[in-house]
Order: structure tokens, then C-alpha cells, then sequence
């Protein structure tokens, strides 16, 4: 099993927020946003020193959640100050992006630390198309021709022209070529069908995320189905699971600090917001309906001491097959040095434990 760290930025103002999504730019407070980009840094050297295999970005926007809306940005900033551990880039949101420029920044960060760079191909919630005024009906067509025109633009020798329904381009050429041979690991991040049979088809990798065990299994299952369709079989480490990590010394610790979180009420949106973050895939795989991610609150997968982690990731491991782990830490308290304990106390404790997986 490998696993990766997802770094969010991890904001910490000096004052309260104000409620709600999105957050005014007033409420920005330099400094803390200065801290938080030297605690990404921070986290980083650390987590290469404790074996980590990944350090994950991704695109969001208009909140203090995610301090990363443009992660290949923030991939060439971490490359910058790291040697070993790949940088993972999942997004770029695509439906939202110019496909061509998105193809050329990314094999620009693949020669810029080659062999290094992974990719995903993000979709994105309702959420990032208000932000940019898009329509959400649409991202799904959106993001399946912008992947394929990002696909063709890495791996096509010649200049060629690109006429599609959303994006429309007279010549593409991208230089430099990706350093990586076709194109770097690359992952279709979902659940839907589509996301599933895109990825078979091109023979890409699959990110799945904080959905339940049995749901993971049989989107994956899914999944490897369609990729014998199509001729070939996926490696373990071509399956991603992004899911919430809850690390304590004890379990009733953690308990209680899942307890806490629990018992605190999702943010408020703003009129007419909560009701536009409808589903974007009607069902998934699974068939479990798409729970919104803004101004709510994602599962909690994994919870409890090293011991009791480390049996349910390879619970997650027999029942879904994924191969690698996105981890974003939830800790008792803000304090940056609680992560960093938590971020060692897994590279310590958990990490040897689970290479076998």
C-alpha cells in the first residue's frame, strides 16, 4: 500500500470567520496565509523524512478550506523543496480550465521534476462552476472533452486542429513533451460510469473518494470490469481512495474528538446556493446518490489508534483493492504542531505496517 498526504494549505486565521460560502477577500489575513504556505512546506520535508510516497493538491475555490486554487502553482513550489516524494496534482478542475494551457503546465511540471508528477483529471463540485459561471449541467460533456483534448495534446506528434462542442482550437502543439513516456500516471477522479469507462478506455487510473468501503468496492469493481473490456488490467496502485484520517494514541480518543467534530453544525450558505449544489451524476457506480462538499461535512473513514488504523486499511484493501491512500488528517485542535504529531505518529506507527497491504 501507498499512501499520500493531502494538503489543503491548513488556514488558520487569528480572528473568527465569518459563516458561510464564499468567504469575503476581506476576511484574508496575511499573515496567517503566509504561515500557512511555510506549514505546507513544513508538512512536506516532514512527510518525505517519515516515507510518505505522495503529497496531493486540489483545486477549490472562494474558501479557506482548500488555500490551493491553482495546485500546479503549488506543485512546482513543493517540487522545489522536496528531492524524493511524488507531487500529486488532483485536479486541475478541467471543465472549468482551458484544456491546452492545463496540457502544457502539467508537462511543463513533469520536465521540471521528472518522473515525479502525477495527475488527476478533476471534474469538480457545483460549487467551483458558480465560482467561475459555468453551468453545472454541462460539466460532465465539459470534462470528458477537455480530458480527451488534454490526453491528445500530450501524446500527439504532429500540430493538429480541435473542434469540439465546449473548446475549439485552430492548432495545438504543445511544447515541451511530457518527460514522462506517453504522458505522466494520470487518474479519472469519480465515481460515475463515465468516470469509470473513461478511464478503462484510455487506460488511465481511477480516484475514488470518501464514499464507504462497500461503495469504493464496487466502483472499483466496476472499474476493473471495464478495463478487461478494453484489453488490459489495472495495477493496484492505478486505484486512489481520498478518504478523512482520525489518528489518536487511544480509541476512545479519537472517539471523542470524531464525537466533537460531529456534534458541530455544518456552515450556512448563502440563499439559492444550497439549493443550486444539486447532483452532477445522478447516481454513481454504487448507486448512492452525490452528497455536495461545500458547507458540509465529509465522512470520516479511517479512526482510531495505529492498531485499530491499521486493520481497517487493510480492510479497505481487501474489499476495494485500492492501491494507493489519500489521507487528509483531522486532528483534536487547529495547532499545527497536533498534525505534525499525527503526521508522525502514522510515518512511525502505521506507515511500516501496511507496505505489505
Amino acid at each position: 500500500m501507498q499512501v499520500s498526504y493531502f494538503e489543503t494549505g491548513r488556514y488558520r486565521p487569528m480572528q473568527p470567520l465569518p459563516s458561510g460560502w464564499p468567504l469575503p477577500p476581506a476576511a484574508y489575513d496575511r499573515e496567517a496565509g503566509a504561515a500557512a504556505y511555510r506549514g505546507m512546506v513544513e508538512r512536506l520535508e516532514l512527510i518525505e523524512r517519515l516515507g510518505f510516497d505522495w503529497i496531493s493538491v486540489a483545486e477549490h475555490h472562494y474558501s479557506h478550506r482548500r488555500l490551493t486554487p491553482a495546485p500546479i502553482v503549488v506543485a512546482a513550489h513543493l517540487a522545489a523543496h522536496s528531492t524524493r516524494i511524488k507531487i500529486a496534482v488532483l485536479g486541475p478542475i478541467v471543465s472549468h480550465s482551458n484544456p491546452v494551457r492545463v496540457a502544457e503546465e502539467l508537462a511543463l511540471l513533469d520536465n521540471l521534476m521528472p518522473g515525479r508528477l502525477v495527475v488527476g483529471l478533476l471534474r469538480g463540485t457545483t460549487g467551483e462552476y458558480l465560482s467561475y459561471g459555468l453551468n453545472p449541467e454541462e460539466a460532465r460533456e465539459r470534462t470528458s472533452e477537455a480530458m480527451e483534448l488534454i490526453l491528445k495534446a500530450w501524446t500527439e506528434p504532429q500540430p493538429f486542429a480541435w473542434q469540439g462542442r465546449f473548446f475549439q482550437f485552430r492548432g495545438v502543439a504543445v511544447w515541451p513533451r511530457p518527460s514522462s513516456e506517453p504522458h505522466p500516471p494520470t487518474y479519472a477522479l469519480g465515481t460515475s460510469q463515465e468516470s469509470c469507462e473513461f478511464a478503462a478506455r484510455h487506460h488511465l487510473g481511477l480516484g475514488l473518494s470518501y464514499a464507504p468501503f462497500p461503495v469504493i468496492a464496487r466502483a472499483s469493481r466496476y472499474y476493473r470490469e471495464a478495463c478487461v473490456r478494453h484489453g488490459w488490467q489495472p495495477a493496484p496502485e492505478q486505484l486512489i481512495y481520498r478518504a478523512n484520517i482520525l489518528l489518536a494514541a487511544t480509541d476512545d480518543e479519537a472517539a471523542l474528538v470524531l464525537q466533537r467534530m460531529e456534534d458541530q453544525s455544518p456552515l450556512p450558505l448563502p440563499e439559492g446556493i444550497r439549493d443550486a449544489l444539486v447532483s452532477l451524476d445522478s447516481r454513481n457506480v454504487a448507486g448512492e446518490a452525490r452528497t455536495p462538499n461545500v458547507g458540509g461535512r465529509l465522512p470520516t473513514t479511517f479512526v482510531g489508534c495505529p492498531d485499530t488504523v491499521v486493520a481497517q486499511i487493510r480492510q479497505c484493501r481487501e474489499e476495494a483493492g485500492v492501491g494507493v491512500l489519500d489521507l487528509f488528517f483531522q486532528t483534536r485542535d487547529a495547532a499545527p504542531e497536533t498534525l505534525m504529531e499525527n503526521l508522525t505518529m502514522f510515518g512511525e506507527q502505521v506507515l511500516p505496517r501496511i507496505r505489505d497491504v
